[in-house]
């Protein structure tokens, strides 16, 4: 390996260092640092530097309470922190896939260089030299510095909006990705966003935001979905929170004030992101009529979104480590009582019994919080991205416990798979040397080559692996991700989810894309409106024809000797979609009318 490590950007040359067969960037900054005036703007391009610049350590955390599991809390980080780090297996015209990852903590605590059980969480140097991919890994803003929203702020901005600043960072560090990862052996055309938690989120809202437009081309979210508040609610929450640091003034007189104080005396009022398990942030993503003009769900079930192949899941346990030690069977039913309205608990309690002992009430309390918070909800983030885009999902359900003993007990908990999909469990103080198990290194074999895979094609498959089915609404099929991988599963706790869609009202997502005819297949298909068969013309070879109700069932489905006329279509009356799926892998979704 080539040992110079000098590199153009647009703002000026940085030097890194050499870290196995990697080149390692670390600290590079891809904004002005937003103090004084700037705090609570939109985000700066930085200013250019002459020399070269130093990047071979991290930068600080954005400011932040560091919460730990037992609730206990350190204050760090430093408000000049709008930094990306990079790791590459080769410099200058490469052309490798650039995988982006965005760091979870409820979006008020975490950085880029978490560390946990004795190990950096989101260092890439693995993850770049094995898959031979482009790694970066950003920073934001956290909390109220990066998503207030009060009426001060809105009188500086023209819009009068204000709040979602850490979208904005994002959105501009996903620039400086496309403007200069190039020089670093990326590939602008393969750019891949991932998050997990709270950066799950905000890869979801990536997609949902016109912002963001051509700055990305594949997605995958990691116990999360997209959320977007209301606006008026987080302004009434900023007004709150404001006035218990000044009550008197204008509000510009107040946000004057505020600019006014450290960072971290802006912390105080903050509370843990998973406390009791339950996950919870008093700063949140808002619908602003500028940066989205939908709430999440409203986009996704309209299909306003950014199609790109993707990716989502989460962990069969999620909630274990942040429940309580001990949880009695008292406190399922309180749980249950708290947050299921009267109608719904006979089942609940069904579902999720109480038991007659901790042990038992534990497995209930565990299991209500992954539910109702991650399985269901990825479940309907799948099933309305799947009906509404052309392109891939693929749905993945992580099941892998710990070889070692003491931690597997815990199962599959929150965050567990980002040491794996990393490849940084071995360097953890209970998984490296000895501890680690033939079945540690095969799980982290197999997410490194899915995920790669998926950052370099768009699907995560190879004939290494185990194929992983494209998700389907109607059958809910999914990869189990364990030392030996299962791919051939449909339903993820059906009856479970089922429930939790109950308890919210939730409607499932119907087609939106009509009539979008891919080009150059002189495609057409008649009659419509049809009665009891339809005539499919094209001069291109159809490899699948599938047609779905407007719920999203599958009626029909044809992959071998697909017919050009179907026949005795003997449905319901009403609006069906006709999916064709061509040999040069074009995908049409049409809107059929039965009478």
């Amino acid at each position: 390996m080539v040992a110079q490590t000098i590199v153009n950007t647009q703002y000026g040359q940085v030097q890194g260092s050499v870290n196995g067969n990697v080149y390692q960037f670390l600290g590079i900054p891809y904004a002005k640092p937003p103090v004084n005036q700037l705090r609570w703007k939109a985000p700066e391009n930085p200013d250019s530097w002459t020399g070269i610049l130093n990047t071979t350590a991290f930068k600080p955390a954005c400011p932040q309470k560091d919460f730990k599991p037992d609730n206990s809390f350190t204050i760090k980080g430093d408000e000049d922190c709008l930094y990306l780090n990079i790791w590459t297996p080769q410099l200058g015209a490469a052309q490798k896939a650039v995988m982006v990852f965005i760091h979870g903590g409820g979006n008020q605590q975490g950085s880029a260089s978490d560390s946990s059980g004795g190990t950096y969480l989101y260092f890439g140097k693995n993850l770049s030299e094995r898959g031979d991919v482009v790694v970066v890994t950003i920073q934001y803003r956290l909390g109220p510095l990066g998503f207030l929203v009060h009426p001060g702020l809105e009188a500086e901005n023209p819009n009068n909006k204000s709040g979602n600043y850490a979208v904005l960072d994002q959105i501009l560090a996903l620039q400086w990705i496309k403007n200069n990862i190039a020089n670093f052996g990326g590939d602008t055309s393969r750019i891949m966003i991932f998050g997990e938690s709270a950066g799950g989120s905000n890869v979801g809202n990536l997609l949902l935001t016109p912002l963001s437009a051509g700055l990305f081309h594949r997605a995958c979210i990691q116990s999360a979905v997209p959320v977007i508040e209301d606006y008026n609610v987080a302004k009434n929450k900023g007004i709150a929170y404001v006035d218990s640091f000044i009550s008197s003034g204008t509000p510009t007189q107040k946000i004057a004030h505020m600019r006014s104080l450290p960072a971290d005396s802006l912390l105080f009022m903050m509370e843990s992101p998973l406390k009791g398990g339950v996950v919870s942030s008093e700063w949140k993503t808002v619908k602003d009529d500028v940066i989205f003009n939908e709430f999440a769900m409203d986009a996704l079930k309209n299909g306003n979104f950014h199609k790109v192949p993707f990716m989502i899941g989460s962990n069969s346990e999620e909630m274990s480590i942040s429940a309580p030690t001990v949880v009695t069977p008292a406190m399922v039913s309180a749980l249950i009582n708290t947050y299921i309205p009267p109608i719904h608990r006979p089942q609940a309690n069904i579902l999720y019994p109480p038991g007659n002992n901790n042990t038992e009430a534990k497995q209930s309390y565990i299991s209500i919080l992954t539910d109702a918070q991650f399985t269901s909800t990825t479940r309907r983030a799948a099933q309305c991205v799947s009906v509404n885009s052309p392109e891939p999902v693929y749905r993945y359900f992580f099941t892998y416990r710990h070889s070692v003993a003491a931690l597997a007990p815990y199962g599959a908990y929150h965050g567990m798979e980002l040491f794996y999909v990393f490849n940084n469990w071995e360097n953890a103080t209970l998984g490296q040397g000895v501890l680690f198990k033939p079945s540690d290194d095969s799980v982290q074999n197999i997410m490194r080559e899915y995920w790669v895979n998926f950052a370099k094609t768009g699907n995560p498959n190879n004939s290494n692996l185990p194929n992983w089915v494209t998700y389907n609404a109607s059958t809910d099929c999914y990869l189990e991700i364990k030392a030996t991988p299962i791919s051939n599963q449909c339903g993820i706790r059906t009856t479970e989810c089922n429930f939790w869609d109950n308890v919210i009202n939730f409607t499932p997502c119907t087609f939106t894309s009509i009539n979008s005819t891919p080009q150059n297949l002189d495609f057409k298909v008649f009659p419509n409106p049809f009665h009891d068969q339809v005539y499919i013309h094209s001069n291109k070879e159809i490899l699948e024809v599938s047609v779905y109700d407007i719920l999203g069932k599958l009626v029909y489905k044809k992959t071998q000797n697909c017919p050009q006329l179907l026949q005795d279509l003997n449905w319901e009356e009403g609006f069906y979609y006709l999916h064709v799926l061509f040999n040069n892998q074009e995908r049409l979704v049409y809107k059929l009318i039965k009478y």
